[in-house]
């Protein structure tokens, strides 16, 4: 693990200060060489496509001034008849104008027609351990439309399959890469009737490396993002082959009910704590359990182990949603709720990305860095293990899957 990638702050926190996107910059020189092309040989855009695509896209290049940064160019030959190109990336934080409240005005970036062809390019300068997904957003006679980079070779899995920029391959962190298709294994497919959620909940089971019954139990929330974008039980098999983890049970929840909300997420704890470890138990599963989940997902969990901190084990909140408070509450409603810790207690590895840090419609001012942060010092302040995981990257699977593996490791971590 590079430091410059993953910055680990344990105790109290101090946040560090961190680049996020700059503006839009000049286009490179393949670019450029492109247009003069066009200029020499108006109909020559086919073979200006394929030899930009030759390249590898996006285009990744050093920054001519910064060794911090990497400049990267993206590249797309739309469809005919489209009329607008814009670009999507948590990436974009940097130019975002806040706060958000029309996502694709204000967050979304515009693309620039090289020329007069249908191939559009955008260059940004990002750190050069940044990770994330992006897409392009065409406007067409039926409306936007979102495209993947079909020129990019690195994705994330399912139907989606968004595109990954990895700014630079060598902060890629090894636990991440796919498992040989040869070597995967479906899951096993549980069910638990919740009386408190009022539904079937689906759930995927892996045992990885051999676990025994009483092994720990990783409990997911998001099958989907968990067990087909990135599935985590590829990243728990790399850390087990290095050692850095014991052998584990993954548990995939199928989903956060929306509902849950209006009910403060009490019917969630309800079925954390105890619909859950009674189903797992059925299925011959009774280790302690590690809850875990991104965005609100990360909140709910963090808030089951606080409350109900019984055979938990640890907790991994990626991007926790701690700004969100029940109607009529102040925001950080957690925050202000933790109590003072147990002997035996769960261990917290908090993570957040360094994009993080922009105002929306949503968060009202409280953004994830600074409520990620004031949750940390809540959890210090009232003695609870906790670790702070900075990851390069924003809301988005690309970073999540990255912080996974680190939260992983420094929850197993001796020091």
């Amino acid at each position: 693990m590079r430091k410059s990638v993953f910055v680990i702050v344990s105790g109290l926190l101090a946040m560090l200060a961190l680049p996020g996107s700059l503006p839009a910059q000049p286009a490179p020189a393949a670019i450029s060489s492109a247009l003069a092309e066009l200029e020499l040989r108006p109909h020559a855009e086919e073979e200006i496509w394929r030899n930009l695509r030759s390249r590898g896209l996006p285009l990744i290049e050093d920054h001519p001034e910064d060794e911090g940064l990497r400049r990267v160019t993206f590249v797309i030959q739309v469809p005919h008849g489209t009329s607008r190109v814009r670009f999507d990336s948590v990436i974009n934080a940097g130019m975002a104008r806040q706060p958000v409240e029309d996502y694709l005005r204000d967050f979304t970036l515009p693309m620039q027609a090289l020329g007069d062809t249908r191939i559009h390019h955008l260059t940004l300068d990002v750190p050069r351990d940044a990770t994330a997904v992006y897409s392009f957003l065409i406007e067409t006679p039926q409306g936007w439309r979102r495209l993947s980079d079909a020129a990019n070779p690195a994705h994330l899995r399912g139907a989606s399959a968004e595109a990954v920029l990895l700014a630079d391959s060598a902060t890629r962190h090894p636990a991440i890469m796919p498992i040989p298709f040869t070597l995967r294994f479906e899951p096993e497919l549980l069910t638990v009737e919740s009386a408190v959620l009022g539904r079937t909940v689906f759930l995927q089971h892996h045992t990885v490396g051999g676990a025994e019954a009483d092994a720990p139990v990783l409990v997911l929330y998001d099958s989907f993002n968990w067990g087909v974008r990135a599935p985590a039980w590829e990243i728990v098999q790399h850390l087990v082959n290095a050692g850095a983890v014991p052998p584990m049970h993954v548990v995939l929840i199928d989903q956060l009910d929306t509902a849950s909300a209006r009910q403060d997420y009490d019917d969630q704890l309800i079925f954390l704590s105890e619909e859950l470890p009674s189903a797992l138990a059925d299925a011959g599963i009774d280790g302690r359990r590690i809850l875990a989940g991104a965005s609100r997902r990360g909140l709910v969990a963090s808030r089951t182990a606080l409350e109900r901190p019984q055979d938990v084990l640890g907790v991994i909140s990626l991007s926790g949603s701690f700004y969100w408070s029940p109607d009529g509450q102040a925001p950080r409603w957690l925050t202000r709720r933790v109590p003072a810790a147990r002997l035996d207690g769960p261990r917290f590895v908090l993570a957040a990305g360094s994009l993080e840090y922009v105002v929306t419609s949503t968060n009202a001012g409280h953004v994830m860095l600074d409520t990620n942060a004031a949750m940390m010092q809540a959890l210090a302040d009232a003695g609870h293990p906790a670790e702070f995981v900075l990851y390069q990257g924003g809301h988005d699977m690309a970073g999540w899957r990255q912080a996974l593996a680190v939260s992983l490791e420094r929850l197993f971590a001796e020091d």
